[in-house]
Parts: structure tokens; C-alpha cells; sequence
């Protein structure tokens, strides 16, 4: 299911595409609902796929750092309504300026997911 741009552009945290040393990062919020995220399917930029265990993940306020390669059914990771969770690609250089975002992902109980978005990478 590809999720409406309206709905896309409230996930991600204006201003939060940074360009750092390593690579990027980027905030994302869950204003919709609670939900359990058991598989990520794709992720690129600008077109360019970027491989799962380049991408690690941390929600606010919890020490964990959960890497995408490990995301699967056996070990899901839960989204919560509310949930600020900071995303970091390493080993892809990002330019300021708007870039392309695309994620694919399925979650237990509503199946697989698209989601596109375009964001301006702000220098860190």
C-alpha cells in the first residue's frame, strides 16, 4: 500500500536531514498509531538504494540502537504513537539540498507499506 503524501509528510520531522560526517540522519515521528515494523523492505535515496546494514535507528530516550538488517518477524521493532526516532545512514554522502526519500517496510498487522518523500538536507 503506498501511503498518501499528506500522510508521509507527517512522519518526518521538518528540518531533521542532515548531512553528517559519516553519512546522514534523519528524525521521524509516528502521529497515526501504534504499529510493529517486522520487515524493511527498500530504502533509497534520490533513486540509490541504500543497503539495510548502513541504516541504525534510535527512539528517543531509549539508549537502544536498533539496526535494520536485524528487523524481521522474529524481531520486530514497535512504533508507537508518539515515537521521535532518529534514523542513521552511514557511508552515503548527502549534499544540502531536497532530496528524494523512499522506504519500503511491512508491519504486522497492515501489511507492506510505501512511503516517498522529499525533504531539504539542511549542512549539520
Amino acid at each position: 500500500m503506498r501511503v498518501p503524501g499528506f500522510l508521509a509528510r507527517q512522519l518526518i520531522v521538518p528540518g531533521s536531514l542532515r548531512p553528517v560526517a559519516d553519512g546522514f540522519t534523519i528524525a521521524v515521528t509516528n502521529p497515526i498509531g501504534d504499529g510493529r515494523i517486522v520487515r524493511i523492505v527498500r530504502i533509497a535515496v534520490d533513486g540509490q538504494p541504500i543497503l539495510p546494514d548502513a541504516i541504525t535507528a534510535r527512539r528517543d530516550g531509549d539508549p537502544t540502537r536498533y539496526r535494520a538488517v536485524d528487523v524481521s518477524p522474529a524481531t520486530p521493532v514497535d512504533f508507537r504513537k508518539g515515537d521521535l526516532v532518529t534514523f542513521h545512514v552511514a557511508g552515503h554522502a548527502l549534499a544540502p539540498g531536497e532530496h528524494r526519500l523512499e522506504v519500503g517496510l511491512e508491519e504486522a498487522n497492515l501489511g507492506s507499506h510505501e512511503v516517498e518523500v522529499s525533504e531539504r538536507a539542511v549542512a549539520g
